[in-house]
């Protein structure tokens, strides 16, 4: 007589598991505080889970009931996580011991029952575009602001002078004002130390573009600040130490390690929150060549210079003089912005501001 119940014509026979070494199946363990990983090796004795050390498997093992398991999903041929409510985590490679584990902690996980809905499956869609608008339009700002004070300074200087290394013999040309510059440093030192006594004084240098003179100024992530010919020419010292002024606050808000973090995100935050300041360093010469200051950046580096100004006893019409200046150049459309000096506010929205107690 066959005892053997027949199954239902739309219930497919259950697959044989595969036999388990007797050893146990090899798989990786991390202990939920450090990021080393562990080579174990697991045994399933419905309902318990065993993990033995792989150096030492007569050692005596970790026992799990399976139902205090948390079985992640397996994508593809990629490992599939095992939390343990020790709060360690397993990687287990072996397809059949997963499925095991899965369907003893409790069957399908709520990843593979939210693929087979199409309503949950179109929620997520919608709240990820909604997460990456928000993200790009004001979420990554906020990070790179609250990531900011974790980040070493010498990370500044780190990125500041990789990039003056790359950009000085590529993109500039040694300046044909080299003496003025020198005596217009040695001036804008003393009004630096004057207007605050820990700056950390900034290397002013002065350049000229590959094609021409240029008309710009821009400060790097290591306090060096880069006067372009065109604008030494263009404007008297006066001007030239009100446009210092401006860059000295980009330096001292550190406006370009905050602008390297909001554009690379998510990775650089990660960097910073695991302590792995590599990271931000590597990535930043891919970054720095389409690296912008925020406008509100840029609005705080202009109210910088403004109290720089006031510190210096410089005039307040300088600011004035400056911006028609550079609307001047804007108009003729020979500005020579280089990339991470753009996104600023309008032009005349600057001329509007005025010197907080500046001489006359």
């Amino acid at each position: 007589m066959n005892d053997t119940l027949p199954l239902p014509h739309d219930m497919p026979a259950p697959e044989p598991a595969a036999p388990m070494p007797a050893a146990g199946v090899p798989a990786r363990a991390f202990d939920g505080r450090s990021t080393r990983p562990q080579a174990v090796l697991l045994r399933f004795e419905a309902p318990t889970l065993l993990v033995l050390e792989a150096s030492d498997p007569s050692a005596p093992a970790r026992s799990y009931p399976a139902a205090q398991l948390r079985v992640g999903e397996a994508i593809g041929a990629a490992a599939c996580p095992v939390r343990l409510p020790d709060g360690g985590t397993l990687w287990v490679d072996d397809t059949a011991l997963a499925r095991a584990l899965r369907q003893a902690a409790g069957g399908v996980g709520p990843v593979a029952r939210a693929i087979g809905s199409w309503p949950a499956v179109l929620v997520a869609v919608l709240l990820l575009v909604a997460l990456l608008g928000w993200f790009s339009h004001s979420g990554a700002g906020q990070m790179a602001r609250a990531a900011l004070p974790l980040v070493p300074e010498r990370v500044d200087r780190e990125i500041g002078n990789r990039a003056w290394a790359s950009i000085d013999g590529q993109w500039l040309r040694p300046s044909r004002h080299t003496d003025r510059c020198r005596a217009l440093a040695e001036r804008f030192d003393r009004a630096a130390v004057a207007f605050d006594a820990r700056n950390q004084l900034p290397l002013v240098l002065c350049r000229r573009t590959a094609e021409g003179a240029g008309f710009n100024a821009f400060a790097l992530p290591n306090g060096q600040i880069v006067l372009l010919d065109g604008l030494v020419e263009a404007l008297t010292d006066d001007q030239l130490m009100v446009v210092l002024g401006h860059e000295l606050a980009h330096v001292r808000e550190r406006h370009g390690m905050q602008a390297l973090l909001r554009q690379m995100g998510l990775l650089a935050v990660a960097g910073v929150a695991l302590g792995d300041f590599s990271t931000i360093a590597a990535a930043s010469m891919a970054g720095l060549q389409g690296l912008s200051y925020s406008r509100d950046a840029e609005r705080e580096a202009d109210a910088g210079a403004l109290r720089f100004m006031a510190s210096a006893g410089l005039p307040p019409r300088l600011w004035a003089e400056v911006w028609q200046r550079f609307a001047q150049e804007e108009a003729r459309g020979g500005g020579g912005l280089p990339p991470w000096a753009s996104s600023h506010p309008p032009t005349e929205e600057r001329q509007r501001l005025v010197a907080p107690g500046a001489k006359p």
